[in-house]
């Protein structure tokens, strides 16, 4: 994907990233090919449907083993990467070291932006090298053509067939990056269990339309702030953001997500396991609970149903009285030693207090429960 983004991107302005100057006439290609012809491993699988389709590229694979079919690309890489071994402090030699020797390792110098210079000038110096065995046409020969790439490049631009076409890079990108499928929910546009949002969906009521309904989506697996809505011409697409919720993954990386979500996963699989039993432990302790208040209820056979309904109030506003006497708050300083010895607080019984707020409240609970009881089994005259 990357080198496809290269091949379309400005050459100047490429190197400038990397501190070198060029003009245009040094590196002038910006442009799509026709035809890319790659090895089976780099196309297959991958989705170019985008390329071919909207960028109306054509794509070839060489069949396996056979990197004599493009044995110009093949035998460059192979005289950049001696180059390099040959300049390059720290590169790894074919032989091997001997016990005692100096760690190669240890001599390496060049950071990523410095080693990627390196290749840009060897590129440059190969755009300018004789090409000893190119079949020259007489037409160059009589034009005075060295066999150079870059003289080749602008003889055939304008004396062959030289359809050259440019396109907008973020045009380019949106049909070279990775699809997947998200899905429209309730709460936003979930994709890798992120959840987005956008303006269209917003003003086309796409959450209460369209949920659950899946979409196809072009994403970049190191920018995950964005993922973008293609439309069917392949040129232009509706941005989504991510929402409040997922904003925590804001600078992650795909491999980073996935990794959270499954550490996740393990965690609540392994709480569940916990879980099962612990619904084991409590089912078996509700279970005695309620089996020890059936047997004391059980114990109570004289009091007639009447009266345990009738007695409902009574009993409801006795153990009210009971807990508040029991949970009630005393702010007060907790006394000293000396201060308890001197001090003698008598507290009531639960059976004192339960006579005592039977006192309070008789009439008034005489009174309410005789209306409730009237109320339940009719007035009896």
């Amino acid at each position: 994907m990357m080198a496809l983004d290269n091949m379309v991107a400005d050459k100047v302005d490429f190197c400038k990233q990397y501190n070198i100057d060029i003009t245009e006439e040094q590196w002038p290609t910006r442009h799509l090919p026709e035809i890319i012809i790659a090895d089976r491993g780099e196309f297959e699988g991958y989705s170019v449907e985008g390329l071919i389709n909207n960028l109306h590229i054509k794509i070839e694979n060489t069949t396996a083993y056979r990197g004599d079919l493009k044995g110009i690309v093949e035998r460059k890489f192979r005289t950049i990467n001696g180059k390099i071994k040959q300049k390059a402090p720290g590169a790894i030699q074919k032989e091997y070291r001997e016990r005692g020797d100096r760690d190669y390792r240890l001599d390496a110098t060049l950071n990523l932006k410095e080693f990627t210079a390196l290749i840009i000038t060897l590129i440059l110096q190969h755009n300018h090298k004789i090409i000893e065995k190119y079949p020259m046409e007489k037409e160059m020969i009589t034009d005075g053509i060295v066999p150079t790439p870059i003289n080749i490049w602008n003889w055939g631009i304008q004396n062959r067939k030289g359809r050259l076409r440019t396109v907008d890079r973020n045009i380019f990108r949106l049909n070279v990056l990775p699809r997947g499928r998200v899905t429209i929910t309730r709460t936003g546009i979930k994709f890798k269990n992120l959840l987005y949002g956008s303006k269209r969906a917003i003003e086309e009521q796409w959450y209460a339309n369209l949920k659950n309904k899946s979409i196809e989506i072009i994403y970049d697996p190191r920018h995950l702030d964005k993922i973008y809505i293609p439309s069917d011409n392949g040129i232009d697409y509706e941005t989504c953001l991510l929402l409040e919720p997922s904003k925590q993954y804001k600078s992650d990386f795909l491999e980073d997500v996935i990794f959270q979500q499954q550490l996740l996963n393990e965690l609540k699989e392994q709480e569940r396991s916990q879980q099962a039993q612990l619904t084991i432990n409590t089912d078996t302790i509700m279970e005695e609970i309620i089996k020890k208040a059936e047997q004391k209820k059980s114990e109570n056979k004289s009091i007639s149903k009447k009266e345990k309904l009738v007695s409902i109030w009574k009993n409801k506003a006795i153990e009210k009285a009971v807990n508040r006497e029991i949970e009630k708050f005393d702010l007060s300083p907790t006394p000293t030693l000396h201060e308890q010895v001197a001090d003698i607080v008598e507290f009531e019984t639960q059976s004192e207090i339960e006579k005592k707020t039977e006192k309070k409240t008789s009439s008034r609970l005489i009174e309410k429960i005789k209306q409730k009881s009237d109320e339940i089994y009719g007035k009896k005259d």
